[in-house]
């Protein structure tokens, strides 16, 4: 099972990169529980989200805002039906132009192939900088 995971996480990264969004929605539980701890005054399609059409309206929207170029695992623990994944991501903010560089961590849960669960961490402070273009005095 853990090669069949790993395979499938391959598979979903490459088809989000490629912006090919309908394959990955195949593989998402209708009652979906996602989390990413994103900052949701610059990043309002993330944060808390519940059901497969609202997770598949918020990758709709990242894909209009930001260009991707990669989104690839570096780093893959598979056990059973759950997973940790680091992606290295590059995309182009569209409405600027800006690359953005970030590296992601994702917790999956999977239950009879479809991701049941996501949880996802970025280093929040550094990506709004990014996406501001200019940095943050605090």
């Amino acid at each position: 099972m853990n090669e069949v995971l790993r395979s499938r996480l391959q598979s979903l990264s490459s088809a989000y990169a490629q912006g090919k969004l309908e394959f990955v929605a195949n593989f998402i539980d209708e009652h979906i529980d996602f989390i990413s701890y994103a900052p949701v005054s610059v990043f309002p399609c993330l944060g808390k989200q519940r059901g497969k059409a609202a997770v598949a309206k918020s990758l709709e929207t990242i894909h209009a805002h930001f260009e991707l170029h990669a989104y690839k695992p570096v780093l893959m623990v598979v056990e059973a039906d759950d997973a940790a994944v680091i992606i290295q991501a590059r995309a182009t903010q569209r409405a600027t132009g800006r690359v953005i560089q970030l590296l992601l961590s994702q917790f999956l849960r999977f239950r009879d192939g479809r991701i049941v669960e996501l949880r996802e961490f970025m280093d929040s402070f550094d990506a709004v900088e990014q996406v501001l273009g200019r940095e943050i005095d605090l």
